[in-house]
């Protein structure tokens, strides 16, 4: 099983360099590893403020007693960032959302920045930035990587107590999941998936870690309906409702 996990990881880890942007984006979650990688990278001058964004998920609903941005927020200052530097964007339940309410927030604080990097979880990174590319498709897009092994991961989660390595084994199944799919109705940039990756991605999928994966006649069965939506998708400024681009089966408000 770790054999197969590790092939996943190594896929949707991207272990890219951060680079200097205008702004710092923290997708939600339950893990606060992500709030102190954003403060970290913004004492290193690599952003001029953050944005948090988050409510609650499917990892987080009553878990915690705050949304995730203002928890994140509440870490972030702890790790000495001025409250100033950051805003909430408090409402996104999936990480499509968290980029469409991003995109409201900004326009609302009469923010243009041209340049972003984006702290998620580790295997987040891939489908984080292609779904930024859709959705600040003439802005430079960086997701900041972790130095952190699988094995570093698993015992951050099990010593953190908010997960556990099904979840973790469950989620990055997710992740593949949403990277075959997505791109079909226009939620992110298509990802060239290696074969290697599909067979690990199966080979756990045959050992029961189905929780998020997706039924192809499903999709099927809901296409001609969601091409339909697409037409959404064209005023870029709207908030969009990511269900209705999905089927139900594999509804993204129970995923990320």
């Amino acid at each position: 099983m770790m054999k197969d996990l590790l092939v996943l990881w190594n896929y949707l880890c991207l272990n890219t360099k951060p680079k200097k942007s205008d702004c710092i984006i923290g997708l939600g979650s339950i893990l606060t590893l992500v709030p102190k990688k954003c403060a970290e990278l913004y004492k290193e001058n690599l952003g001029d403020y953050i944005i948090f964004s988050g409510n609650c998920g499917k990892g987080t609903e009553g878990v915690i007693t705050k949304t995730e941005a203002e928890r994140f927020r509440d870490v972030a200052i702890e790790e000495n960032v001025s409250k100033d530097k950051i805003l909430l964007e408090p409402e996104a339940t999936t990480t499509y959302e968290n980029y469409k309410y991003i995109k409201k927030l900004l326009t609302d604080n009469n923010l243009m920045p041209n340049s972003f990097l984006v702290v998620g979880k580790p295997y987040q990174e891939r489908r984080a930035l292609a779904i930024a590319e859709v959705e600040f498709p003439n802005k430079e897009i960086t997701v900041a990587s972790y130095n952190m092994t699988l094995d570093d991961y698993l015992e951050y989660v099990k010593s953190d107590k908010l997960m556990n390595v099904e979840d973790v084994v469950n989620e990055m199944i997710g992740e593949i999941s949403l990277i075959k799919i997505a791109p079909l109705y226009g939620l992110q940039s298509k990802q060239e998936i290696p074969d290697e990756v599909m067979e690990s991605w199966h080979n756990l999928i045959d050992l029961g870690y189905n929780k998020y994966a997706y039924s192809n006649e499903t999709v099927r069965g809901f296409k001609d309906k969601m091409i339909e939506k697409r037409i959404n998708l064209k005023n870029r400024g709207e908030i969009i409702n990511s269900s209705i681009f999905l089927p139900n089966y594999y509804h993204l408000n129970n995923l990320y």
